[in-house]
Order: C-alpha cells, then sequence, then structure tokens
C-alpha cells in the first residue's frame, strides 16, 4: 500500500531538521512503482519532494542518485543549461530521500517534431553533459569506463541473455558481430548521465513557443562511458526527422571530434534494452515481462530479417545524414507503441524513474 502524503511529510521532517510543511501534495511524476512521492512546501514557499522506495533495489537507487547530487558542485551545475535537482536531506531507517523540486513537465515524446526548438535543446542538453570535464566523475569516486571495458560490459549482457535461450539466435548473432567490429567501438569516453530516457527529461510548458529541456532528473547511473548509451532512446521518438534533428544538434554542439559510429552504437544499446528487459523478468521470475519481452525479440527479428532494423556493422560509413537516420527508423517507427516499452521498464528496474 502506498504510504499517505502526511506520512511522507513527516519523514521529511526527520530527514531535513527545522523543515516546517505548510502544504502536501501527492506527487505522481512517474514513480513506476519505484517509490512513493510527495510535493511539500514549506512556510516560506519552497517546493521540496520526499520519495520513500518501495523495496532495498528501488532504495540503492535514490541513495546513489543523492550521493551523485552532492558531488555535481555549484560549477559543474553552471555548466548545463537545464537545472539538477540538489540533495536536501536522507533519512536512513525508514529510508527517505528529500530534494529540491525542478520546475518542467516530463517529455512526452510525441511532442518532439523535426527542426523543433524542443528537437535542439534535447540534443544541446546531451552534448552540455559530454562536454562537462572528467574530473566530475573522478573525484566523485563514480565508475570511470574505457572503451574496451564499454565493450565487456555489452558482451555479458549479450552472453546473460543467451542463457535464458529466449533470444533468437540471429539476434545474438548480430549483437556478438557488433561487439566484435572493433570500427563501432573507436569512440572517446565522456561523462554520461547513465539513464537518460524521456521521462527524466523536463520541458517548458508546450504553449512555449521555444520550448526547451528546463531539467534533468535520475543522476544514478552519472559515470565516464559511451556517449550512444545517453543517445540510445532517442532512436524510439515517434515523430518522423525528430531523432535525425536531436542527432544533428548534438554532433553539431559536440567539441570531442567525430564519432561515425556513434548512431549505430545507440542502435545497439537501444535493442540491448529489450534484453535487459527479459533479463529483469527473469531475475524477478515474472512470466509477464518475460512474455512482453520475448514479443518485442519477435518483432525486432522480423525487422532484421526484413533488413528494416538498421546497420550495427558498417564501419565505412560515415556520420548519419537526417535522411539516412529515418530512412533507417522508418519501419522501426511502425512498432514504436510496443517497443517503445523496454527502455523505460527497463530503466525504471535499474534506477529510479523521473519526478
Amino acid at each position: 500500500m502506498a504510504r499517505h502524503r502526511f506520512t511522507l511529510a513527516a519523514l521529511a521532517t526527520l530527514a531535513v531538521p527545522g523543515l516546517d510543511v505548510a502544504v502536501t501534495r501527492t506527487f505522481t511524476g512517474g514513480g513506476e512503482a519505484q517509490h512513493d512521492a510527495a510535493l511539500l512546501t514549506d512556510r516560506a514557499g519552497t517546493h521540496l519532494v520526499v520519495r520513500a522506495p518501495v523495496d532495498a533495489q528501488a532504495g540503492a537507487r535514490l541513495a546513489a542518485e543523492h550521493r551523485v547530487l552532492a558531488a555535481l558542485t555549484p560549477g559543474t551545475r553552471a555548466r548545463l543549461p537545464f537545472a539538477v535537482p540538489t540533495g536536501v536531506g536522507v533519512l536512513p531507517a525508514p529510508p527517505a530521500f528529500v530534494t529540491s523540486y525542478v520546475e518542467g513537465v516530463r517529455l512526452q515524446p510525441a511532442a518532439v517534431g523535426a527542426h523543433s526548438p524542443l528537437a535542439g535543446s534535447i540534443g544541446r542538453a546531451v552534448a552540455a553533459i559530454h562536454e562537462l570535464p572528467s574530473a566530475v566523475v573522478d573525484d566523485a569516486g563514480l565508475p570511470v569506463a574505457t572503451a574496451a571495458e564499454c565493450v565487456r560490459a555489452v558482451e555479458e549482457i549479450i552472453r546473460a541473455a543467451d542463457s535464458t535461450g529466449e533470444v533468437p539466435l540471429e539476434l545474438i548473432s548480430r549483437w556478438t558481430a557488433a561487439a566484435a567490429d572493433g570500427a563501432l567501438w573507436r569512440f572517446r569516453p565522456v561523462v554520461v548521465h547513465g539513464g537518460l530516457a524521456a521521462e527524466t527529461l523536463l520541458v517548458s510548458a508546450k504553449d512555449d513557443p521555444d520550448q526547451r529541456v528546463t531539467g534533468v532528473l535520475g543522476w544514478a547511473g552519472l559515470q565516464v562511458g559511451d556517449p550512444a548509451r545517453d543517445l540510445a532512446w532517442v532512436l524510439g521518438l515517434p515523430s518522423p526527422g525528430a531523432a535525425g534533428s536531436v542527432l544533428e544538434t548534438y554532433t553539431a554542439t559536440r567539441t570531442g571530434g567525430s564519432d561515425p559510429a556513434m548512431a549505430r552504437r545507440a542502435l545497439l544499446y537501444a535493442e540491448l534494452e529489450i534484453a535487459r528487459w527479459l533479463l529483469h523478468g527473469v531475475d524477478r521470475g515474472d512470466d509477464g515481462v518475460i512474455g512482453d519481452a520475448v514479443r518485442m525479440l519477435e518483432a525486432l527479428l522480423a525487422a532484421v530479417l526484413e533488413d528494416t532494423a538498421g546497420d550495427l556493422d558498417d564501419e565505412e560509413r560515415p556520420p548519419l545524414t537526417v535522411d539516412e537516420v529515418e530512412r533507417m527508423l522508418d519501419a522501426r517507427r511502425q512498432r514504436a507503441a510496443t517497443a517503445s516499452r523496454a527502455p523505460v521498464a527497463a530503466q525504471a528496474s535499474r534506477r529510479s524513474a523521473a519526478e
């Protein structure tokens, strides 16, 4: 049973000594059943969010996020064109986490149009994260992965997925070949969010003519790693031209040099999210999740066999243009309503969903 907002407010007052709550509201900003949450307003009119995890796994994710938020100094935050929550207080037991409230509404993928201000803002927001100095992660003792370690992580997912017996051999072969393709992994690791998805982005109101990203949430996975991880979700944007516009702006904004294989690695990560969803179902013994993942794997296999899933192995191809990205995604867009559940659900199983 979900905890009442007054119970959550009481936990917040224990986590933040001196907090004087004036108004308490139920907060349903995308917890995906990982935590209970309430929006609090203190006597000074300041808004705060309190979250209480539903289990130990969710608690570990919230604790990891608070450690990251503490590591994001004012100087680091000033480099970002959007707001990031600030950790305000933590209650060890029963666990509760209080952060500042970030203005904005959760991104609706269908709202991102080709060449729209929002598409450009998303591209610049992701690029800004990737332009952060690696010392931000290093000094905080957060994970730092080399390109070779990123490949090994992908290989581990493939082996684990293969061991379930639920993944078609054609997909295992496709992913294994991509992992073995040296040209695909010639990139410079950068600071990555590690869990970017539509539900982690807050944007201005839809009636804003210059709609933009106002905040980014869900920072538990901050690390140095493969920038393509943060772009995998973009390939699922349903509006024609949207994914290409985001990638085009991202590439133009980055100063770290060309990465010809970026889009193909992002496609690989997007496909592997279905494998992660399958593994999540297996780990929990949830036949519903397993069945959902199997259906999405079957749809992906059909696209691969029809040669409409996109290429993972063309090492000579230059950076994809907007038109090329759209041709790659056109057939996949027909399955977006089903397949888009996998990245969201799989990421929700690994970290706290956005508020």
